[in-house]
């Protein structure tokens, strides 16, 4: 939650804008042009700025080359260029094999003085900086370097194995300066390139698109920055069809930045940092590379893997900015007990504050100890409670004794707040609770004190996880415009609030003028009188912005907040200093590091300080935490939502590709605001989200006030929607929670793009209209208004794949790369099973609590050659460090079924059921002897059972045979133990 740019995002204070502070510009005097380049946008409010590729480069010297890279000094090739900085003159060139997959060139300046390190740097301590592994050489790894200064130093990465060239600054110069970085790289004709989260954009980014990357307030920012910044992107290439490859490109780099992809090239822009760059292979022990591969390969080498959650977090959730008081929330949880849809988790928005601060409780509405015995009732019927967290701490009225906030005292009395350059005190922005002031993540007494106030804050509020929100960090003015005036806290925001008078949103999805034509007319209408009385009477100062072009580089002079170079951030103005702290404002480390070189890295921090502060709060439990704002690496301590979206089939349709983005990026636990967070839902499209969002991993239902609810259960149809789809999740919670246990180990993917496990039929390449759970569950979702069809293909039919209907068993009839129409009343997603697969499945409750103590059942789903295999894992479902765990490798082939276990720790429910599918002929591909024996004989004539090593009696299993369908029941007679005790081999004879 937000500056709510959707209704008021332009009120601003008049007095709080940025000075406008442009020189007058002057062209400075360029060498002449060393290469033609591509046209590229020079900087996004002056098309008349210079051309950084005018400057003149680099030339390469003192080379030394040792046994796993080499190093240079690299010296500036002609007169100073100045572009949108002061050049360095000096820099140096490390080149280091750090891993058989994996190459880093670095290039920084030379002799950096102490207090300008964070300038260059990013340290380590902050964001995993990747190292030699002591073994790797250039013989030995995947990838080759080279390098020429013909005519001035550039450089190519290639794979070793056959020349070809991944990336390469040849026909380009490399521009270093204090305030602006460039290289520019070639690329293939048609590339396909992924990645660079956070983005609300297509899968495929396609070749005229600029990725800004400047943490933000501003929800649903469509093709512009938004709250992450995840440098990282993975290129695939197709070569006709066969043998295609994959690698990737991570730029270590926490600045203000942009990557302009263009139509042969790709140009990378910093407003400062370094060129640390870490080229991934993508490639697999079997000689090819794979896009997943080049992900996990980005995870485990580059910026760790992501946390292993909690079992519980898997179950639906539920929130809304508006839940009044304890009694409405109480309402809210037996609205979905009546209508018996399961209910996870609830959580609460800014209601439940005392003048929306930070660890308190309003003591009219949420009074303890009251709220503390309903949250501990939740607890009772096996359910849970997150609250929110803003990332501003409100600033006491010194005036007023009576509005002393402990937080913020205990804060001043450490000195931990981040500072205004100007004055020497800290840095008074503005949020919802009035004047505010932001933790400095850089000094250990900052993790201290935020430790305290959460575990302080619990023994009243006994919450499970904590949400982390504005992490960017907002702020709602620009500039420190609380100095001199915290004796007016609180002072309202400003702009008008949602719930304040004449701020109703009458907005509704495309179709809603269909599906609901009266009311639409109604809200048409009611919107067009408030909006007659809000200008009639204004209530607010007129809006102000903080438009700033292209500032000219000074010699010796870094201007921070209008920094040369103009980055199109999405803010007014494109302005840095717009809803966020301003980039000069200092931390309280020994070098005064400022917010230009940290201000991406706030989301990362903060969210590891909680994660910290958890971990003191519930010893040995693994935290939970969703934030907002992410870097690289966040995965290792939080998860994360989409943001502010809309209720709109366009936010819904995006939100897939934009969870492909978080799940290269190492942040899987991801989930979008279902049903949409700003303007009205309605019941199509709200079914619709709920069923889409029942296959993600974090499941999430939330909006804002002044809009209708929106809980699953105020619709009929979104009710069964809802129903349906947590019934198919709620059975496979077992199969998403092993696929976050390879994330976790090995980072491996948990939703995937069809193209990832595809690889070669290149027309998947901009496909995420459907998606894959784990290899196993493909999704085909509605996403469009009124109808009840939707088109999806099916994936390797005709090269050995078969499908099976997730409800009805039934192998899908298509052709290779059909586009094959599906009935999808409203109440239905379609959900199909890969054939080869294996899933223990559990009975569906309204709880995983109590889901996870039902009995287990297999579901076997055949390939081509009779085969299929699949694994679970388990464990407590919630220690961060296991005392026992178990992992089941399940089989299946010639007619026997097999799994064993390794691990200690006991699951003591049944295996109740087997359900083998795919028995018949295939409807598609080579047909075998076996398979037409099975559908002649009309079902097994003779099973036999070992488990454990001891034979078994099958005379009282129930097996019944249908159309290439065996279902097994009365396992559980032998497995009463606990399913999984003891190795099984189940066998058929036909």
């Amino acid at each position: 939650m937000r500056s709510f740019c959707i209704i008021a995002s332009a009120f601003a204070f008049a007095d709080c804008a940025l000075a406008q502070t442009a020189t007058e510009r002057v062209i400075p005097t360029l060498p002449p042009q060393i290469n033609a380049l591509p046209s590229l946008t020079p900087t996004i409010l002056d098309n008349s700025a210079p051309d950084a590729q005018d400057c003149p480069g680099y030339i390469a010297s003192n080379v030394v080359e040792n046994g796993h890279g080499l190093t240079a000094d690299l010296t500036i090739a002609g007169a100073n260029c100045q572009a949108f900085g002061n050049d360095i003159a000096d820099l140096v060139l490390e080149v280091n094999y750090q891993a058989k997959e994996r190459l880093n060139v670095r290039i920084y300046p030379k002799n950096i003085a102490p207090a300008n390190s964070s300038w260059f740097i990013l340290p380590s301590h902050i964001v995993d900086q990747p190292e030699w592994d002591g073994k790797t050489t250039a013989e030995s790894s995947d990838l080759k370097f080279e390098w020429s200064n013909d005519p001035t130093f550039q450089f190519r990465v290639l794979r070793a194995s056959n020349n070809e060239e991944l990336f390469s600054t040849y026909g380009h110069v490399i521009v270093y300066e204090d305030q602006f970085l460039e290289l520019v790289t070639n690329m293939v004709e048609d590339y396909n390139v992924y990645g660079l989260a956070e983005n609300i954009h297509n899968f495929r980014l396609g070749n005229n698109h600029t990725q800004t990357f400047y943490a933000v307030d501003a929800g649903n920012s469509i093709d512009r920055n938004v709250y992450g910044v995840i440098p990282f992107y993975q290129e695939t290439r197709y070569h006709d069809g066969t043998n295609t490859t994959s690698h990737g490109v991570y730029a270590r780099n926490a600045h203000g930045q942009e990557w302009l992809l263009r139509e042969s090239t790709i140009a990378y822009r910093t407003l400062g940092g370094s060129f640390d760059l870490y080229f991934l292979s993508g490639q697999n022990g079997n000689g090819g590379s794979s896009a997943l591969t080049t992900i996990a390969q980005f995870q485990t080498g580059c910026i760790g893997t992501p946390a292993m959650q909690m079992y519980w977090t898997f179950g639906y959730h539920q929130a809304r900015w508006g839940y009044e008081n304890i009694s409405v929330s109480q309402g809210v949880v037996d609205g979905y007990r009546e209508a018996n849809i399961p209910l996870e988790c609830f959580w609460h928005d800014l209601d439940i504050y005392d003048l929306y601060r930070d660890f308190t409780n309003n003591d009219v509405t949420y009074p303890l100890p009251e709220f503390t015995q309903w949250i501990e009732s939740l607890h009772e019927n096996g359910q849970h409670y997150v609250p929110i967290i803003d990332s501003n701490i409100y600033v006491s009225n010194p005036k007023n004794e009576s509005d002393t906030y402990a937080p913020y005292e205990n804060g001043k009395n450490l000195q931990i707040f981040i500072r205004d350059p100007t004055t020497g005190d800290f840095y008074f922005g503005n949020n919802w609770p009035g004047f505010s002031v932001w933790g400095d993540w850089l000094i250990p007494s900052t993790q201290e004190w935020w430790t305290n106030e959460i575990v302080n804050w619990h023994k009243g509020t006994p919450f499970d996880g904590i949400w982390i929100d504005l992490s960017e960090a907002a702020s709602f003015c620009a500039g420190s415009c609380g100095n001199g005036r915290l004796t007016e806290n609180p002072v309202h925001p400003p702009f008008l609030l949602p719930g304040d008078p004449l701020t109703f949103d009458f907005n509704y999805p495309e179709g809603f003028n269909i599906s609901n034509a009266t009311e639409a007319a109604s809200a048409a209408a009611a919107s067009a009188s408030q909006s007659s009385v809000l200008s009639a009477s204004p209530i607010l100062p007129a809006p102000t912005t903080t438009t700033q072009g292209r500032t000219e580089p000074t010699p010796g002079v870094r201007n921070l907040n209008y920094p040369p170079y103009v980055i199109n951030n999405v803010q007014a103005g494109h302005a840095l200093g717009k809803s966020s702290i301003v980039p000069n404002a200092t931390h309280n480390d020994q070098y005064n590091t400022t917010e230009y070189e940290m201000h991406n890295l706030f989301g990362l921090q903060i969210s590891n300080a909680t994660y910290h502060a958890l971990l003191e709060l519930f010893p040995g439990r693994r935290p939970f935490t969703v934030g907002r704002s992410v870097f690289a690496g966040s995965g290792k301590t939080t998860s994360h939502w989409g943001g502010d979206n809309t209720s709109t089939w366009g936010s819904m349709f995006l939100s897939i590709s934009q969870a492909f983005t978080m799940m290269m990026s190492g942040i899987p636990m991801f989930g979008a605001d279902t049903c949409g967070f700003a303007r009205n839902t309605d019941y199509q499209l709200c079914s619709r989200w709920m069923e889409l969002s029942a296959f993600f991993p974090f499941y999430r239902n939330h909006n804002v006030k002044a809009t209708i609810g929106q809980e699953a259960y105020r619709w009929s149809s979104v009710a069964e929607s809802a129903r349906r789809a947590m019934a198919v999740r709620y059975s496979m919670l077992t199969y998403m929670y092993t696929l976050f246990y390879y994330a976790h180990t090995k980072g491996e993917t948990v939703m995937r793009a069809l193209a990832w496990e595809f690889p070669n039929d290149a027309t998947l390449r901009e496909t995420y209209n459907q998606f894959l759970l784990g290899p196993s569950i493909l999704v085909t979702p509605v996403l469009v208004p009124n109808t009840e069809t939707v088109q999806g293909v099916f994936p390797g039919i005709g090269e050995g794949e078969r499908w099976y209907d997730w409800y009805t068993l039934a192998e899908v009839q298509a052709q290779p790369q059909e586009n094959v129409t599906l009935s999808a009343p409203l109440e239905h997603i379609n959900v199909h099973v890969r054939g080869g697969s294996i899933l223990a499945l559990q009975q569906p409750r309204l709880t995983t609590r109590d889901t996870r103590n039902t009995p287990y059942s297999l579901l076997v789903v055949l390939d081509e050659s009779g085969k299929a295999k699949g694994s679970l894992y388990l464990d407590d479902g919630e220690s961060l460090e296991q005392n026992a765990t178990c992992l089941v490798q399940f089989s299946f082939a010639d007619s026997c079924l097999n799994f064993s276990s390794e691990g200690d720790y006991h699951a003591s429910q049944p295996l109740a059921n087997i359900t083998i599918t795919g028995l018949a002929d295939p409807v598609n591909g080579n047909n075998t002897h076996q398979r037409r024996d099975w559908a002649h004989h009309g079902g097994p004539q003779h099973s036999s059972l070992q488990y454990g090593g001891t034979s078994c009696d099958t005379s009282t299993f129930d097996t019944s045979y249908d159309n290439g369908v065996l279902k097994v029941s009365g396992t559980e007679k032998y497995t009463e133990g606990g399913a999984f005790q003891k190795d099984l081999n189940l066998c058929f004879e036909w």
